[in-house]
């Protein structure tokens, strides 16, 4: 038997998003963009939506190849250093991660070149050789 669909009112999802980004702690400013950037790119919002609802990615949106899970797999690799050392704004924060990562996927489409580039050089490993640090 098909369940009925949920419908979720958008002054709901972005009473949701502004108290999720106040409790993960990225503030007024970065809802503000991140709400803006999700009002000029419908499908990113509904794949949000989409997450919000089911609590898994639908995946349906890509941006050069990438979906929104492989800009949270460059995310963790990405802050794999900080999460160790623990002054990462993500570290035991799913949530923060989430928010961060569809503010990353937005700023692809936005600016492909300078997000491509460091999606395919930044990795946790050149932050230890930028700064000589090893966290185990």
């Amino acid at each position: 038997m098909n369940q009925p669909k949920k419908v979720i009112k958008r002054d709901e999802v972005k009473a949701f998003t502004q108290q999720a980004c106040k409790g993960a702690g990225l503030g007024e400013a970065f809802f503000e963009s991140l709400w803006s950037a999700f009002l000029e790119n419908d499908d990113i919002y509904t794949e949000y939506v989409y997450y919000l609802v089911k609590q898994e990615f639908a995946c349906e949106v890509k941006i050069n190849g990438y979906t929104i899970v492989d800009i949270l797999i460059w995310q963790i690799d990405h802050f794999k250093a900080l999460l160790d050392t623990d002054t990462s704004q993500t570290k035991q924060n799913p949530v923060s991660m989430v928010l961060l990562a569809f503010d990353t996927f937005l700023k692809l489409r936005k600016d492909p070149e300078q997000y491509m580039r460091h999606l395919s050089e930044d990795t946790g490993t050149d932050y230890i050789e930028k700064y000589g640090k090893r966290v185990m």
